[in-house]
C-alpha cells in the first residue's frame, strides 16, 4: 500500500504530539457515541471505508461509532445535515470528492470552506469501468468500436450527478467520440445492481464498490481510470494502457465535523485516525478495498479542499456540466 509521505510516515509522532497535549475539554471527549454520516446508499466504497473507520475509531476513542446512511440529491442531503448538526464531535461526515465537485454542477445547500471544519483526507480510490456480461465486449477498444457502432443505445450509471464517477463517464465519452446517456442513481450501489441486471451497460465506480459483483459473471472491469494498475485487479489494464489519454480519476474519502467544532476535539479524531492507521489489520482493508491511505491532517486536508473546489470549477466548464449560474 502506498501512504504519502506527509502521511503515515510522521504518524507515530504526530499521535505523540497530539495526545500528549489534550486539554481538559479534550479529556472528556467522546462521553457518547459517535454518528458518522455517509451520504450515499449503503454497499457504495464510500460507506465500506466509513465502516472500517467506525470500528477502529470505536476502538480507539473507547465509545461507539456508528454509520448513518444519508443518500440522496448527489450526497447533499447528508452533507447539509452534518453542516448543520451541533459542532460537539458527535457527529461527522465521510464522504467523496462529490463535496467539492457538486458546487461546480449545482447549487448545494452549503459552503465547503464556511460550514465544514476538515479532520483528515483519509484515501484516495481510482475509479474502474464496469460492464454488463450482456455487453459482448473484452476490452476498450472492442468497447468504443461497439459503443461508436450504435450511437445513443449505450447508457452508463453513476452513484449521483456531478460526482467523480459522473465525470469519468463524461471524459470518456468526450475522449473516445462516443454518444452515452448519464443515468444517475443514488449510490453506488443501485448504480451497479442495474447494470448487473443488464438495465445499464456501463458505470464507473470504485473497486470496493464493484468486489462483490466481480466474483459473480454479471459484470466485469474494463480499464482502470489510475496512474498505475491496482493491486486487487492486476489484470486489468489502465485507460493509458488502452490506448484513452488523460483519463485519470478517482475519490477521495475524507472525515470531517461541522465548522466550529473545537479544535480540542478535531484533533483528538485526528490522533485516533493516526493511530488506526498505525495498525496493519486497517491498512489491509484499505489497500484491498482498491484505496491508497493518503491520512492528510486538518490543514492539509483544508488545503486539498480549496484547491480541489477551484479544479472541479475548471473540469466541469472543460467538459460542459457546469451548472447554470
Amino acid at each position: 500500500m502506498k501512504i504519502r509521505k506527509n502521511g503515515l510516515q510522521t504518524a507515530a509522532a504526530m499521535v505523540a504530539a497530539l495526545w500528549s497535549g489534550l486539554t481538559m475539554a479534550q479529556a472528556g471527549y467522546p462521553s457518547k457515541p459517535i454518528k458518522i454520516i455517509v451520504p450515499f446508499a449503503a454497499a457504495g466504497s464510500t460507506d465500506i471505508l466509513a465502516r472500517t473507520l467506525a470500528v477502529a475509531l470505536s476502538r480507539e476513542l473507547g465509545q461507539s461509532v456508528v454509520v448513518d446512511n444519508r443518500p440522496g440529491a448527489s450526497g447533499n442531503i447528508g452533507a447539509e445535515a452534518v453542516a448543520k448538526a451541533a459542532p460537539d464531535g458527535y457527529t461527522l461526515l465521510y464522504t467523496s470528492s462529490n463535496l467539492t465537485a457538486n458546487p461546480a454542477q449545482m447549487n448545494v445547500p452549503y459552503d465547503v470552506a464556511r460550514d465544514f471544519a476538515p479532520i483528515s483526507r483519509i484515501a484516495f480510490m481510482p475509479l474502474v469501468l464496469i460492464k454488463s456480461s450482456q455487453v459482448p465486449t473484452h476490452s476498450v477498444p472492442e468497447l468504443v468500436n461497439l459503443v461508436r457502432s450504435a450511437p445513443g443505445k449505450y447508457n452508463f450509471s453513476s452513484s449521483g450527478t456531478g460526482g467523480a464517477p459522473h465525470m469519468a463517464g463524461e471524459i470518456f465519452k468526450s475522449a473516445a467520440g462516443l454518444e452515452m446517456t448519464h443515468v444517475p442513481y443514488n449510490g453506488a450501489g443501485p448504480a451497479l445492481n442495474d447494470v448487473a441486471a443488464g438495465l445499464v451497460q456501463l458505470t464507473f465506480t470504485t473497486y470496493a464498490s464493484a468486489q462483490a459483483l466481480l466474483r459473480t459473471d454479471k459484470v466485469s472491469a474494463v480499464a482502470v481510470a489510475g496512474k498505475r494498475r491496482l493491486a486487487s485487479l492486476p489484470q486489468v489494464p489502465t485507460f493509458e494502457e488502452s490506448g484513452v489519454h488523460g483519463l485519470e480519476m478517482g475519490t477521495m474519502n475524507g472525515l470531517l465535523a461541522p465548522a466550529r467544532t473545537p479544535q480540542a476535539v478535531i484533533d483528538r479524531i485526528y490522533a485516533a485516525v493516526l493511530r488506526s492507521a498505525e495498525r496493519k489489520d486497517f491498512r489491509t482493508q484499505f489497500l484491498d478495498q482498491g484505496a491508497d491511505l493518503v491520512m492528510e491532517d486538518p490543514a492539509q486536508f483544508g488545503a486539498y479542499i480549496r484547491a480541489d473546489v477551484q479544479r472541479w470549477k475548471e473540469l466541469s466548464a472543460r467538459t460542459g456540466t457546469a451548472k447554470v449560474q
